[in-house]
């Protein structure tokens, strides 16, 4: 599709929610500069994550494979080095390639001065590494050192925090108010987002003949809920809207549900939501919006140094998010194995002068393992073997039969003892647990919000046999094709 090779930069936000963006038709939030990216470029509606964890979803991005095939199934767990990742792709056909922020396809908690200490020899095909954490451990905090005496105190501290409340048992976690929701009193220009900014324009700056991949991946809104002035104060709590729910809906779902709710769910976040007022719900969204907005802010400064660099026209963009966050709806906060909407669709948003067309939007099923086949056609680099998405470039041609008919998410954390699959069609969302006598099944048209579990309806059982034979074709389909087969004998 290319006749010239671009650059390329891929945003990336932590637990950014598709609807949270302007662009995604949410008016109470500010997001000026990843809207102008949609109404300059290509969005589309119907993306969806591959896993609703960080590593994994991360993983299957940068190799275009499902979780169970590159093996990060949860957080902590290294992507192997025998997996090709495609910034690798990318520098073998001439590309300088960078990471930049969190990259998390190791673990976080291992005590190391730098995240890529514990990268393989490869680097996952990295040549540029400055990256940082939710902790805030490494590079950037060692950064800030030499900047800030009073900052690099503050921002130390609320690494510590995360990290401990991140180990805390239920009992010990701080209910003092809405959970990780706290002030920040470090100057904006200090923050994580900045540096992970001011690190990519220099990117930008050095750019020379070479073309360059960027992965710009900032750690917000991910919790802690903890913007720095103005964003702390940019939108009020009692002016949001509250968090989609109706009363009594967990009854119908599966047990996990409501144990989540009361606090006594399997993964880290073992918070009773049950106590939470309106008004809490209210400052868990303000802090959170005013996270995503500086974020935003952060973004027209790269856009801006693509512009004064003269290589904006020369430059794919693509915007996403490793997966969506529940922020309050249907109690719920954070995530886990809840494969609402809210938590598995991710925000999709291409950009690139003459190529990609302008203003248009698209309702075709795509998923994260399609980011690595689009950045490799458009760049007219070829697909690697093992590679399990397909390149989006053919909707962006106009194709009517590219996409999907459904998207496949997977989750099987080993604390929470659930082995998850889901598809989710343009009509109906099926998700089935192995071994267990519940599941979920949902009318996505009449019912958006997801409020109702027809999994045992006998009106719908023909609806329930069929997905569940469609979620086979998709396991079998998807099922590893590595080593490559290259003889019969």
């Amino acid at each position: 599709m290319a006749e010239k090779r671009p650059n390329i930069i891929l945003f990336m936000a932590d637990q950014l929610r598709w609807d949270a963006l302007g662009c995604y038709g949410n008016n109470e939030i500010h997001t000026p500069n990843i809207d102008s990216l949609a109404l300059n470029g290509s969005v589309f509606d119907s993306h969806f994550i591959q896993n609703p964890v960080c590593s994994p979803s991360r993983c299957s991005i940068i190799t275009g494979r499902y979780p169970r095939n590159h093996g990060v199934r949860d957080n902590g767990i290294p992507l192997r080095d025998q997996e090709i990742c495609f910034p690798e792709v990318l520098r073998d056909n001439g590309y300088r390639t960078a990471a930049i922020g969190k990259m998390h396809f190791t673990t976080q908690f291992k005590q190391k001065e730098n995240e890529e200490d514990d990268w393989p020899e490869d680097r996952y095909g990295f040549d540029v590494i400055h990256t940082t954490c939710d902790t805030k451990t490494g590079e950037y905090l060692n950064w800030l050192k030499g900047q800030s005496d009073k900052d690099y105190e503050e921002v130390k501290l609320q690494g510590e925090r995360k990290a401990r409340e991140d180990r805390a048992s239920a009992s010990e976690k701080d209910n003092s108010g809405p959970p990780q929701v706290h002030s920040s009193k470090i100057d904006p220009d200090f923050h994580q987002s900045a540096w992970i900014a001011d690190r990519t324009i220099e990117v930008i700056k050095e750019a020379g003949e070479q073309p360059f991949f960027a992965l710009c991946s900032f750690v917000d809104p991910h919790h802690p809920f903890d913007p720095p002035e103005p964003y702390a104060s940019m939108y009020g709590p009692d002016q949001l809207s509250v968090p989609l729910r109706r009363e009594g809906e967990l009854d119908d779902k599966p047990p996990h549900f409501r144990c989540h709710r009361a606090g006594k769910g399997r993964g880290n976040e073992k918070y009773d939501y049950r106590r939470l007022s309106d008004h809490d719900w209210g400052r868990v969204k303000a802090a959170y919006y005013g996270m995503i907005s500086l974020v935003d802010h952060h973004i027209g400064r790269v856009l801006k140094a693509l512009k004064d660099k003269g290589i904006e026209d020369e430059t794919l963009i693509l915007f996403t998010s490793d997966h969506g966050e529940l922020l309050g709806d249907h109690g719920l906060l954070f995530k886990g194995p809840f494969h609402y909407d809210c938590l598995i669709k991710a925000p999709m948003i291409l950009q690139w002068s003459g190529t990609v067309p302008k203003g248009s939007r698209y309702t075709q099923i795509t998923e994260h393992v399609d980011i690595m086949p689009t950045l490799l056609d458009l760049a007219g680099v070829a697909t690697p073997h093992g590679v399990q998405g397909m390149s989006m470039a053919p909707v962006l041609r106009g194709d009517k039969g590219a996409g999907r008919e459904y998207a496949l998410t997977e989750f099987n954390c080993n604390d929470w003892g659930l082995d998850v699959k889901t598809i989710t069609g343009k009509d109906y969302k099926l998700t089935y647990y192995a071994g267990e006598q519940f599941g979920e099944l949902y009318d996505r048209n009449k019912d958006p919000g997801e409020f109702v579990n027809l999994r045992d309806d006998p009106d719908h059982r023909d609806v329930r046999e069929r997905l569940i034979c469609r979620l086979m074709d998709r396991i079998i389909q998807t099922e590893d094709t590595l080593p490559q087969r290259i003889g019969k004998y």
